[in-house]
């Protein structure tokens, strides 16, 4: 049987959904560092300056962590945007043989998302050690 489109797309955000649980916050913490840091230059950034940055086992993780970043408008319309798409390059992982990546810019609302994700870390390893 074959899905239409809206029915492929329903499948991959239930996946999606389904993996983001996979992400530990330990890697998320590591991913907003490392994207906070790549936006700081204003620069078009992506999986590939990712992969120079970041250990191996949080860059496996790092395609949910983009896909709920830049899939934050579709699944809260009334929020902002916070990773958009500005274009793609072949990827530098040699196991993707080429592949495409995509690449972003961090928008204002994405930065003071994350901004606001590492304050509350902050506030609750404040609160355990006490």
């Amino acid at each position: 049987m074959q899905l239409t489109p809206a029915q492929a797309k329903a499948r991959a955000d239930q996946i999606l959904a389904t993996l983001k649980s996979t992400v530990s916050d330990w890697t998320t913490a590591v991913l907003d560092q490392a994207v906070l840091h790549l936006a700081n230059s204003g620069a078009p950034f992506g999986m590939n300056d990712i992969r120079l940055l970041v250990p191996d086992d949080e860059c496996r993780k790092a395609g949910v962590y983009f896909a709920a970043l830049t899939g934050h408008d579709a699944l809260h319309p009334s929020e902002p945007q916070l990773l958009r798409k500005v274009g793609e390059e072949p990827s530098i992982n040699p196991k993707a043989h080429g592949k495409k990546v995509n690449t972003y810019l961090l928008t204002r609302a994405g930065r003071q998302y994350i901004q606001d994700r590492q304050a509350a870390r902050i506030e609750q390893q404040k609160r355990q050690a006490a």
